[in-house]
């Protein structure tokens, strides 16, 4: 089976793009640059540095679980943020002649390109959908006290954000100890398995899938800030990890979610 990646250029990506690329030929990787700039977020000095502290712990976590993968194994192109639309790579991904479309961390995909691969387009949404969708959505979990919801979503990509149909909820392994950047990467190990699985089961056929709800919550990028970033680390000290692992069945069991049988 034969895919491309569309994804990003920091150390999550590069691995999810390699670790695909164990399972599927991949026959070229499209690496979005980012636009997030954290910083621009901070209206004062301390709360530059509560940020910045913030994305360095994440910048040192990647680095430990995704060591070696600093950069894309095979074939790969970079393009600028939104770049993955332009009609130029969108002809270069047709004439890779992908079976399947496999996406992680672009911006916004459009229908000139979603409509060239319908029913191939494979989204990994870091958040569990419909419950928590747009941008930072295992970030706002945590920071509104609720780890059940932390997770990832393979689903069909459409033209909303984040709404397409659901083939697979997984949910990382918090442990005692875990911080949000712990969580964050276990999410991301459990949700590379599943868009492997959703993936090698397209290639055998139709995908089941559930349609999402209209309910929930759609963060933007304008909700984050400094205030927020000092809520989260707050419910860490007060022990919100140890009381949602004294609960964790009946809390996990109150969020309903879609799981898949593996491949034999």
């Amino acid at each position: 089976m034969k895919a491309i990646v569309l994804t990003s250029t920091m150390r999550r990506h590069c691995f999810v793009a390699n670790q695909l690329g164990q399972v599927v030929e991949v026959a070229g990787v499209w690496q979005e640059a980012k636009s997030f700039q954290p910083l621009s977020y901070a209206g004062t000095p301390a709360d530059a540095a509560v940020i910045e502290r913030h994305f360095d712990a994440r910048q040192s976590s990647e680095h430990a679980f995704f060591a070696g993968h600093e950069t894309v194994r095979g074939p790969a192109r970079a393009v600028v943020p939104g770049g993955c639309n332009d009609p130029g790579e969108i002809e270069a991904m047709c004439a890779a002649r992908p079976d399947v479309v496999l996406v992680f961390g672009t911006g916004l995909l459009k229908r000139p390109l979603l409509e060239r691969f319908p029913g191939r387009v494979l989204n990994i949404h870091l958040g569990l959908s419909p419950y928590y969708r747009g941008a930072g959505t295992n970030f706002w979990p945590l920071v509104n006290g609720e780890p059940e919801y932390c997770g990832a979503t393979v689903h069909f990509m459409d033209k909303g954000v984040d709404s397409g149909p659901i083939i697979e909820h997984v949910r990382p392994g918090i442990e005692p100890g875990d911080g949000p950047h712990e969580i964050g990467n276990k999410t991301i190990l459990a949700a590379v398995d599943a868009m492997g699985r959703a993936a090698l089961a397209l290639g055998r056929g139709r995908v089941p899938s559930t349609p999402q709800g209209p309910d929930g919550r759609v963060y933007r990028r304008a909700d984050f800030s400094a205030d927020a970033v000092r809520r989260l680390y707050d419910n860490f000290e007060r022990g919100m990890i140890a009381d949602y692992l004294a609960h964790r069945a009946a809390r996990d069991a109150a969020v309903s979610l879609v799981t898949i049988e593996s491949p034999a």
